[in-house]
């Protein structure tokens, strides 16, 4: 069914937000808007699947949820591979078709005016205004492998074409965002707006008593990884130490000492008091993470997901510029590297998350 122009000009209308899970950055930098679309008083449901279903569900208890399909892109001890990659296209798209599926159904049943859709390619509906978020509209090929960065390319096309808006969170340079780079180096074109970062958290005058506070995140089975290394090697670091270990499913908080603090899931006002109090954050260098870091304006050491290249490419990155720093993961077993950070220059950074909602609210409008 297709809402007519009258049902859209209503004063509230019913917008469907889709959610990728990939750890946990999607669903976090989408609150923001989530949150903004409850408060213009938007009748809202929500799709995703695994972790980030969980999390929305805690942050946002007032909206409605479905379950999507988990797209299933994991992170081996190796990380990923153009092999791994290859084998899992088939399933990817019967998975894209099957979601598009279930949003056609519930948009004849709820009437959706319109839909947003935060890197979940089937979530778009003909008739409705969709909207597709992403940042990652080239994908970064292993080293050796650019000259197929191409058919990623081609692949993003295929799909952004069945959405009216793409919408980039970052902010423009004039040739690519200044954050995503390459990631997001794109001919102009009215259907593309860079809207501007987004971040769940905020900067906040607090005093920064934790020393180091290590955010644990991303998909499985690396971010059990990271959390190994990560307790590992607080017995050899001074000063107050604190763990997010990014699961949902949990409330936990563990103190196995005085100094250190672990939560299993702070929720989102807990976890922005957390990083505004901390001098050095240990993370991974995923797109979201660095979006809240900039916001921040904190020092940061950033270690990324073994074998996915965005992230590599995001730490050298942001290194390059002199934001941040990065290590590999092999490399978390020496405190020498988060000694070296702990004192460094922070970043300074002129945009904000609020600015970025009126843009997002403005195309909005233009599209319902």
């Amino acid at each position: 069914m297709i809402n007519s122009q009258k049902d859209r000009a209503k004063k509230n209308p019913s917008v469907f937000f889709a959610v990728l899970n990939m750890g946990l950055g999607h669903a976090s930098r989408s609150l923001p808007v989530l949150w903004d679309l409850v408060k213009r008083n938007y009748r809202l449901t929500v799709g995703s699947s695994g972790r980030s279903l969980k999390f929305l569900q805690k942050e946002i208890p007032t909206a409605e949820f479905i379950q999507l399909p988990d797209y299933r892109f994991d992170y081996g001890p190796k990380g990923v591979t153009i092999s791994g990659v290859l084998r899992k296209l088939p399933s990817l798209f019967q998975l894209i078709h099957q979601e598009n599926r279930i949003v056609t159904q519930r948009a004849a049943a709820q009437n959706f005016d319109v839909i947003l859709s935060d890197h979940r390619y089937g979530c778009y509906v003909p008739g409705i205004p969709s909207v597709f978020i992403s940042h990652q509209l080239r994908f970064i090929a292993p080293a050796g492998l650019r000259i197929f960065e191409f058919l990623g390319l081609w692949f993003n096309q295929f799909f952004h074409r069945k959405f009216t808006h793409i919408l980039i969170p970052d902010e423009f340079d004039g040739r690519e965002g200044m954050i995503s780079g390459r990631l997001s180096r794109i001919s102009p074109a009215p259907h593309l707006t860079f809207c501007g970062t987004l971040s769940s958290v905020t900067k906040k005058s607090l005093p920064e008593d934790i020393d180091f506070l290590f955010s644990i995140s991303g998909p499985e089975p690396q971010r059990t990884v990271f959390e190994c290394l990560a307790r590992n090697i607080l017995p050899q670091i001074p000063g107050k130490k604190v763990l997010t270990l990014g699961k949902p499913e949990s409330d936990l908080v563990e103190r196995p000492s005085s100094d250190v603090e672990v939560y299993h899931h702070p929720t989102r006002e807990k976890m922005e008091k957390l990083l505004n109090r901390s001098k050095l954050i240990i993370s991974r260098s995923g797109y979201s993470t660095i979006m809240e870091l900039v916001e921040l304006r904190k020092r940061a050491l950033l270690i990324p997901t073994p074998g996915q290249t965005e992230q590599v490419y995001l730490a050298h990155r942001t290194q390059n510029k002199g934001w941040f720093h990065w290590i590999s993961q092999n490399d978390l077993t020496s405190p020498k590297h988060l000694m070296n950070t702990y004192h460094s220059k922070k970043i300074d950074w002129k945009f904000s998350t609020p600015s970025t909602l009126n843009r997002v609210h403005r195309i909005l409008e233009k599209v319902l």
